[in-house]
């Protein structure tokens, strides 16, 4: 929490998720998604020719489901871009940063309340975003977890 700025957040005009580029190749047709789908999240992952997902189960550490099917699975990004846009990205050249954050935002599973307090603080410390008070107060004890 103390590499964490604290200050009240505006609805910053100009946002569009379009500025943030979604999913880049990581090699041949396999892009960020299915390498996270199989590498992170995924048990007895297939993948086809293309490199899509066919079958496999997935385990959500943000609400504890498992899932098996990986059209269900959702994977952003730590802190949502329309948070980091409120944070402080609005301020940045275009291109910099690729993390945001909405309104209801902590995991339903309380058991991963710390580590995902940990990523979320650890992503808005390394680039020099914001955190409004009300939101450092509910890192704070989900830290506390």
């Amino acid at each position: 929490m103390a590499g964490l700025a604290v200050a009240d957040e505006d609805d910053v005009p100009g946002y569009s998720r379009a500025k943030f580029p979604q999913w880049i190749t990581q090699y041949g047709t396999c892009d960020d998604h299915e390498v996270v789908l199989q590498r992170d999240v995924g048990q007895d992952v297939v993948q086809d020719e293309q490199c899509r997902a066919v079958s496999g189960t997935w385990c959500s550490e943000y609400d504890g489901l498992t899932i098996d099917s990986a059209s269900r699975v959702d994977i952003d990004r730590v802190v949502p871009l329309k948070e980091a846009w409120r944070s402080g990205t609005s301020q940045r050249p275009s291109g910099m940063l690729s993390p945001t954050a909405p309104g209801c935002w902590k995991p339903s599973l309380q058991s991963y309340w710390c580590a995902y307090s940990r990523a979320w603080i650890s992503v808005k410390a390394n680039y020099r975003l914001t955190a409004n008070p009300a939101e450092a107060e509910a890192l704070s004890r989900m830290l506390d977890t």
